[in-house]
């Protein structure tokens, strides 16, 4: 049997598989190596690489590019992120050989439509519909420098992203995504499949915790801070609950929201394994979203657990998943969700039917297999 070669163009480091934009992709590749697929992984960086070894293990080759950061990129008609993300490197290190590519992310597209790479099989994964993306980050935003920044960053997006025309087949994540590229690309063929995750089974509560609802992200993008300050400030107060506020870099504004409030503790920056444990030990996971773009990988990651998963509509636009959570689609049913379910730990039946649910719509091996057969079996 021919050995089975892809390189795979990514937008950072996917290791350690730490945030959402590279958790997908390290657990993709280590599919993919499970399958018997040599990946030469191609991913760019800013700052310092870190820990690479394990990534190392599982493809045949990595290659580290530096973005190109300086203040000529945003003068570029490309994106940003795009134009920051060119290379000649990558362009001679895609030429060793006929290899398909998959690109992650449009702002790794750079050279989806490059003259040289004509001929080449070319599979491109979205992240999300980019400019929907951007400019709902722009809306959620108060600081009128990083609005105008985030729209005007979409409409490039949104002009860029003819590349992907260029694109043997476009693999799409959530169901209105699927609808969009479908719609806006009817010619380039458009096969579904889900987020990567790295699990398999559900998984236990760490020691003895605590009772507590969670609610967790990285706290600097405006989307998570919109809902971090919503649940402190209309929904927290009315649950005689301890509330847990968990992720990277929270604002003066949020710091200031919880003081004083007895009941909810910020944990400011946790590391890996005090997030973990945080996941892993919440009685309810409170997740909220005002912009129902992509998938949230932080969904996925909760209904591993034991706990009760308590969402508003948006958090499950697009993906199997709604079925599996408590929805409420405004302040009065979020709270009575969280008052109501508190004190009910989740039985073992329940769980089962999750895990069966989740396997059978979310499996990372099933999704590899179609990748697989999509690339090199047709």
């Amino acid at each position: 049997m021919p050995v089975k070669r892809l390189h795979i163009i990514c937008f950072d480091i996917p290791f350690p598989p730490s945030y959402g934009g590279v958790i997908p992709v390290f657990y993709r590749i280590k599919a993919l190596n499970k399958l018997g697929v040599r990946v030469i992984l191609h991913c760019f960086y800013k700052g310092v690489k870190g820990e690479t070894e394990p990534l190392e293990a599982l493809c045949e080759k990595v290659y580290y590019y530096p973005r190109k950061t300086s203040f000529l990129q945003q003068l570029s008609f490309r994106p940003y992120g795009v134009a920051s993300r060119d290379s000649d490197e990558l362009l001679h290190d895609l030429l060793q050989d006929d290899a398909p590519i998959f690109f992650e992310g449009l702002v790794s597209c750079a050279l989806m439509s490059h003259p040289a790479l004509r001929n080449r099989a070319k599979y491109f994964r979205e992240c999300n519909v980019e400019h929907d993306y951007y400019h709902a980050l722009g809306r959620a935003t108060k600081s009128l420098w990083k609005k105008l920044y985030l729209h005007i960053e979409a409409e490039r997006l949104r002009w860029f992203e003819r590349t992907v025309r260029n694109a043997s087949a476009i693999f799409t994540l959530a169901h209105q995504d699927e609808a969009y590229f479908k719609k806006t690309y009817p010619r380039v063929p458009n096969i579904y499949f889900p987020c990567f995750h790295g699990h398999t089974a559900i998984l236990p509560p760490i020691g003895e915790p605590q009772p507590y609802i969670l609610y967790h992200g990285n706290l600097s993008v405006a989307e998570n801070h919109k809902a971090a300050m919503y649940i402190v400030r209309q929904i927290a107060p009315k649950i005689p609950y301890p509330v847990v506020i968990a992720g990277l870099h929270p604002s003066d504004e949020l710091r200031r929201a919880v003081q004083g409030a007895p009941k909810i503790t910020l944990v400011d920056s946790p590391d890996e394994e005090t997030m973990q444990r945080l996941i892993r030990n919440a009685r309810i996971h409170l997740l909220i979203t005002f912009q129902g773009t992509g998938i949230k990988l932080k969904l996925l990651n909760v209904l591993f657990t034991e706990g009760h998963v308590i969402v508003n509509p948006p958090m499950t636009e697009g993906t199997e998943l709604a079925d599996l959570c408590h929805t409420g689609s405004d302040e009065e049913q979020l709270v009575q969700l969280c008052t109501s379910l508190f004190e009910q730990p989740m039985d073992h039946q329940a769980l089962n039917r999750r895990l069966e649910q989740l396997n059978a719509s979310y499996s990372d091996e099933r999704s590899a297999r179609i990748i697989y057969q999509t690339i090199f079996e047709q």
